[in-house]
């Protein structure tokens, strides 16, 4: 096998047909690396749910499915990769060029899988955190939303060319959409969706008191939510690069990276809520100290707020339960009429409920007395 160096760096062995470039091992290294870290994360969190909590639900299996699909993208974008992506559109015999284009095309839809199904078990936790009716509208309105579009962008991008062959061979007769008006609108969608899941829940903790300690927690995985849209934009910054391209090989190295690293860290941010049990068993006075101002069941002279960032129930100040769907200590729903911003908030369990059936028995001060007979007069015998 030969080995040579020719321009811009690039690594070949023409007898395997592998043509990597500078570029292209830098978008490689990028994929595994960010693939890998989301890995990581899926399999903290499934230990965390099967083992420590005992208890799989429908938002761990779809961050599974968002795995898959960003593996699937990153064996895509290898492919891509070892075969010319960073090298200029002339330099790449067609054999070769033909493979990368259909790598590209299989990209984009398993890219969206990714994204949308990371996504969608956020927004399915925020039915834990929150159990509101407000709360549980908006996060329906949300998943329709998710659901509509992100169909639209899978089947967008598996047919978006009729045949599908032309997208990787002009020559073909047939239609193709317009690449650069689809790309942005998909990725204009993921930016609004990104910033609206962000802002979603931010009513709801502004209402709940929380120490500072726990607040900078909070803050931490907001800033990684954050850090999701910015990336969006990025990548929205080289798609139109590309788009406008007409030496589209060589350009494609940052929407591909950027593409990489958004829907991983969007699979790490559905996992950072559900790891607290786990950081309580490696770290067990990291959490303590961040519960140490969690005052005693009853004391109304310290603020009542304990939300510890784990993907649990939200409790009435604040208060956080990992409870099952049927246990009777769950909390169940924010009292109609009081909403996000009163200044007084009631919460009802179901044993608070039997309890507030009970029937009044009065103090025996205010009893008659049952066990020894009315006083008798005065200068009256008593009898023995």
């Amino acid at each position: 096998m030969n080995l040579l160096y020719i321009r811009d760096a690039i690594f070949r062995r023409d007898n395997d047909g592998i043509l990597l470039s500078s570029g292209g091992q830098e978008g490689l290294i990028i994929s595994v690396v960010f693939t890998a870290l989301a890995t990581c994360f899926v399999a903290m969190r499934m230990y965390t749910r099967m083992k420590l909590m005992n208890r799989v639900e429908a938002n761990d299996w779809m961050v599974i499915i968002a795995l898959v699909n960003s593996y699937v993208f990153m064996a895509l974008d290898i492919i891509e990769a070892v075969s010319g992506m960073g090298m200029h559109l002339k330099d790449i015999p067609p054999n070769i060029l033909e493979r990368q284009m259909k790598a590209f095309w299989l990209t984009i839809p398993f890219y969206n899988a990714a994204v949308l199904c990371a996504k969608a078990s956020i927004l399915m936790q925020y039915f834990r955190v929150f159990p509101t009716h407000r709360m549980r509208v908006v996060c329906w309105v949300m998943i329709t939303v998710l659901a509509i579009y992100g169909t639209w962008a899978v089947i967008s991008a598996f047919l978006n060319c009729i045949p599908v062959a032309k997208f990787w061979d002009d020559s073909i007769q047939g239609y193709c959409l317009n690449k650069t008006k689809l790309w942005f609108s998909n990725a204009s969608m993921h930016i609004a969706t990104d910033i609206a899941i962000l802002v979603i829940p931010i009513p709801a903790l502004m209402a709940v008191d929380l120490p500072r300690k726990q607040k900078i927690a909070l803050m931490i995985m907001f800033a990684m939510g954050g850090f999701v849209c910015v990336t969006s934009v990025i990548r929205l910054v080289s798609l139109k690069k590309i788009a406008e391209s007409s030496d589209p090989t060589y350009d494609n190295v940052g929407a591909a990276s950027w593409s990489a690293i958004e829907c991983n860290t969007g699979i790490i941010c559905a996992c950072l809520p559900t790891l607290k049990p786990l950081v309580a068993r490696i770290f067990p006075g990291m959490v303590s100290t961040f519960n140490a101002s969690r005052p005693t069941r009853g004391d109304t002279t310290q603020r009542n707020s304990d939300w510890n960032g784990d993907a649990s129930t939200l409790g009435a100040h604040g208060e956080e339960h990992e409870y099952g769907a049927g246990d009777p200590e769950r909390v169940l729903a924010l009292v109609p009429g009081t909403g996000f911003r009163s200044s007084i908030k009631r919460w009802t369990r179901e044993e608070e409920k039997k309890l507030a059936r009970i029937a009044f028995v009065p103090e025996p001060r205010d009893r008659p007395n049952l066990t020894y007979p009315r006083p008798l007069p005065a200068g009256s015998a008593v009898p023995f």
